[in-house]
């Protein structure tokens, strides 16, 4: 287990060889080289960033979109926002908007489940809602058709500023905490059943002293990252072998 230096890690990715956190605690990213563990940590306060959207909410997932550029996921509003790391600026941001039928009134009458991690697919964003349905839903530009079923693939930032919800896949999950991709497998993160997923197949229990997992990543090393969300950031990083099985720090 390792500390994080920030409380309440709400998701988790890597980017290359640096750990990237965010909490839903304060608009923070942390990041740090990753070498059979985290080196030294640095954070950087998005909201006090030139061209910080005003409406920017609490960090819900981050990942990895090339180079020093990382894609954050905010609940509410529905937003994500683009930062690069190496010159610490923004450089993008997008809202979303959900109309579709079925899941745009559970989608607006519970904004703390709009999303609670995301993945790229080919020119499209599939954000996983948490709950009430936990599901996947397909964003795009107004007027693209979906691509059908989620699959992952490369997304290149648009230049509008808003993505519209083009389709959505309900889950056979009570709740998703966050999801990582690993080639192109997909694999959820829930809470309230405490387990890991690969889409489609069968859950995958995580160690009984988890608790509250809310940040899933694969580490360079091909070990799952399992971070949770707790007070003050101590022992929040769980690494775990890949089958899912406790390995701790020095085993």
């Amino acid at each position: 287990m390792y500390d994080a230096p920030i409380a309440e890690v709400s998701g988790a990715c890597f980017a290359g060889d640096r750990l990237v956190l965010v909490g839903d605690c304060e608009p923070v990213l942390a990041w740090a080289t990753w070498a059979e563990g985290p080196g030294q940590w640095h954070t950087l306060d998005v909201s006090a960033l030139p061209g910080a959207p005003s409406d920017t909410g609490q960090f819900e997932a981050v990942e990895h979109l090339d180079d020093d550029i990382v894609v954050i996921l905010c609940e509410e509003p529905a937003l994500l926002v683009a930062v690069d790391l190496g010159a610490e600026q923004i450089v993008g941001s997008w809202h979303l908007h959900v109309d579709l039928k079925g899941l745009a009134k559970p989608w607006s009458k519970d904004p703390n489940s709009h999303g609670e991690g995301f993945f790229f697919g080919p020119d499209r964003l599939f954000i996983v809602k948490e709950k009430k349905p936990a599901a996947i839903v397909e964003f795009g530009m107004r007027g693209q058709e979906s691509i059908g079923a989620p699959r992952v693939g490369t997304w290149r930032p648009p230049a509008v500023e808003e993505l519209t919800a083009l389709a959505w896949t309900e889950l056979d999950l009570e709740d998703v905490s966050d999801v990582c991709v690993v080639g192109a497998d997909i694999w959820l993160l829930s809470d309230k059943a405490r387990c890991m997923q690969r889409l489609g197949d069968s859950p995958t229990a995580l160690p009984k002293h988890i608790e509250k997992p809310e940040g899933l990543a694969r580490t360079p090393e091909g070990r799952w990252l399992v971070a949770v969300d707790n007070p003050h950031g101590e022992a929040a990083l769980h690494v775990l072998d890949g089958t899912g099985q406790y390995r701790a720090a020095g085993e």
